[in-house]
């Protein structure tokens, strides 16, 4: 590959004494800047697994990258794969443009296109990701190679289709989640979340469980279980764990119409009992209303 100040080689050295840890993760990294996919930590251990046949841990793949002349971590004190592989620019591909956006995914992909892509991915069939960090490599993957109008393009795009697919922001949902990998949006718990919000029944409750059914039901348990907590609050993602342990019953936002807890919790038929809010690091708290929040906890009421 050339192009202006750009003559280096961007090939997979040929011999066998040749091939280092260093130069096979180099040029892993390059194929992903040539494929315009950010080498996000968790991207980079994929690629390099589906080549070697095995998973570099996080410590391996880092202490090989900080090894490597023209590669660096940033940021460089990240945890884990928690970062993204930077190649020096002298050394990036030739023709290199910069990294696709999943910004504009969906507008720049004629109908035709996105039909294909509905079809394909409605049917599902894709393997089965081995660490849920993967999920979305793996089905982009699969996705690259069975469809015939994306084969063409780079891994990049396919790769933010499928982020696109799978936000549950667009108005087609074609993808969801089912133990944390991705499926077809029709076998998947958001599916099973909205048709049971919109029916009224419980998710994730067994047959033989009990679960709150009432407003009442629902604002007696609150009231019995905050005023039982310091300064009468509790965080949200604690609230259904307690209800297990303090009233041996399930809580279900989607018996209540709502597909999520946070937004159940704010509802017109709590707010004059109870106040939903905001801390740092976006958590929720529940408290009852008329408590007086610690002052060195910075909070935004939400309801």
């Amino acid at each position: 590959f050339t192009n202006g100040n750009c003559s280096k080689v961007d090939e997979m050295p040929q011999r066998i004494s040749d091939l280092t840890a260093h130069s096979i993760v180099r040029w892993a990294v390059k194929s992903l800047y040539r494929d315009q996919a950010l080498p996000r930590g968790p991207l980079v251990q994929w690629y390099l697994q589906l080549m070697l046949g095995f998973k570099l841990s996080h410590k391996d793949l880092r202490d090989i990258i900080s090894e490597t002349p023209g590669l660096r971590t940033e940021p460089a004190e990240a945890k884990k794969l928690n970062f993204t592989v930077v190649l020096d620019q002298c050394d990036h591909p030739c023709g290199f443009k910069g990294f696709l956006s999943e910004d504009n995914v969906a507008e720049s992909l004629a109908s035709s296109i996105w039909d294909e892509i509905t079809e394909i991915l409605s049917k599902g069939g894709w393997p089965k990701a081995e660490d849920q960090s993967h999920k979305y490599y793996v089905v982009a993957s699969w996705l690259h190679d069975v469809s015939p109008l994306l084969r063409e393009r780079s891994f990049g795009l396919v790769l933010n289709v499928v982020r696109h697919c799978a936000q549950g922001q667009n108005s087609i949902n074609l993808l969801g989640h089912r133990c944390g990998l991705l499926v077809p949006y029709a076998q998947s718990e958001e599916c099973e979340r909205r048709i049971n919000a919109c029916t009224g029944q419980p998710t994730c409750v067994a047959p033989d469980e009990q679960y709150v059914k009432t407003w009442d039901e629902l604002k007696w348990c609150l009231k019995q279980l905050l005023s039982s907590q310091k300064d009468d609050v509790i965080e949200v993602s604690k609230v259904k764990a307690r209800f297990r342990a303090n009233f041996q019953m399930e809580l279900s936002e989607t018996v209540f119409g709502y597909q999520c807890l946070s937004k159940m919790l704010a509802d017109p038929q709590l707010t004059q009992e109870f106040d939903l809010e905001t801390i740092q690091g976006n958590r929720y708290m529940l408290r009852l209303r008329g408590t007086s929040p610690k002052e060195s906890a910075p909070k935004q009421k939400i309801c």
